[in-house]
């Protein structure tokens, strides 16, 4: 039985003159163990292979079937037209990826002079031509399908490897597969695309990009779901607007509340994760460590606390390495460098927030030096 059902049923018994104590010790017990919900919430994410904002890389070829691998190539392509395209009253963000097509690089005759093949470019050639260029990657894909279902609408799988041309530039690979029920869920503009293949193209794309580039990831963060307390009518209501997406106006609520109920751990936590959401990882831990403090006597709002702050941490963590930050003044409370405290970490960050979608849109963020 939930908090509200609780404390409904311990009123009719009260007004029947009942006694109720296991209700009431029901109730004393939901108003110290604290009750959750759960909002969607939009969080920067590192790429997923190698970073590669501001530079360019070699487009080679996309294996599979010759429409499909055409449409992605051209969908991939045209994320550097602003780059050929811009006016000088125009500006570039910064981690913009250009692609590149071989024949973009050297030129073609000198690309297919060491060719085994009549008028095919050879590898090795281009792979020479990108180093000379000052291109740190070759990008190739091999779409997959079930046999005998090529030109499925409903999902998408692509292999992407990443070549690199250095020793600091390592070969790594990802699978992706994008379905049409989860663009529904991860991008829900894209249902606007009447073709179910051509949006499956360009969700495809937008997973891909977040390989290669700083990305914006939809999650479903745990918030602290008061009742019965002071101020907990307030952080509710903030938790229905960071429900609705608006994060900003719930943050400014739970604030608020602080500021008249400075005891309200709720909304020490709630805000804590707001903080965060805007890589403001200082303020996050302060606001998370004092609802760490106040929560001795209920075991549940301090146990979402301190996995609050794990995930503060890795979060905080990925945006330093990321931009090359140093650690913070006050170094790493609870995340280590070593694999296993790491990995310790990542499990219990699993339980604040669940991926719900990855969007590969760049994310213009400035680091907080």
């Amino acid at each position: 039985m939930c908090c509200r059902g609780i404390y409904r049923q311990w009123r009719r018994n009260d007004r029947n003159n009942h006694i109720a104590s296991p209700i009431v010790g029901a109730l004393v017990a939901c108003v110290l163990l604290g009750c959750q919900t759960t909002a969607p919430i939009n969080l920067w994410q590192p790429p997923q292979l190698a970073s590669l904002s501001g530079e360019s890389l070699v487009l080679m070829e996309i294996a599979g079937p010759t429409d499909i691998a055409t449409g992605l190539r051209d969908e991939l392509l045209a994320q550097s037209k602003p780059i050929a395209q811009k006016t000088p009253t125009q500006t570039v963000p910064e981690n913009t990826v250009t692609f590149l097509l071989p024949e973009q690089i050297a030129d073609e005759s000198t690309i297919r002079l060491v060719s085994g093949f009549e008028n095919e470019p050879s590898d090795l050639a281009i792979a020479a031509a990108a180093r000379r260029s000052g291109v740190r990657y070759l990008m190739r894909g091999e779409i997959m399908h079930a046999t005998g279902n090529s030109h499925s609408g409903e999902r998408l799988s692509v292999v992407w490897k990443l070549v690199g041309l250095d020793a600091d530039s390592p070969t790594e690979g990802m699978p992706i597969t994008i379905s049409q029920e989860q663009i529904a869920q991860k991008y829900p503009d894209l249902m606007q695309v009447i073709d179910p293949h051509t949006r499956l193209q360009k969700a495809m794309v937008r997973e891909t990009l977040s390989l290669i580039n700083q990305s914006v990831t939809r999650k479903t963060a745990i918030l602290s779901e008061p009742r019965y307390t002071l101020g907990s009518a307030a952080v509710r209501e903030g938790n229905l607007l960071a429900q609705q997406g608006k994060w900003p106006a719930a943050e400014k609520v739970w604030v608020l509340t602080l500021e008249r109920y400075p005891a309200q751990v709720g909304a020490w936590i709630n805000a804590a994760i707001a903080a965060a959401a805007r890589q403001d990882f200082a303020q996050a831990k302060q606001r998370i460590t004092r609802a760490i403090q106040l929560s001795a006597f209920s075991p549940a709002n301090r146990s979402l606390a301190k996995e609050t702050l794990v995930w503060l941490e890795l979060q905080q963590r990925d945006y330093h390495e990321t931009f090359g930050l140093p650690d913070p003044a006050e170094g790493w409370r609870v995340t280590h460098g070593d694999e296993t405290s790491l990995e310790n970490s990542t499990l219990a960050n699993s339980t604040i927030v669940s991926a719900a979608s990855t969007s590969s849109t760049p994310a213009n963020f400035t680091p907080n030096r």
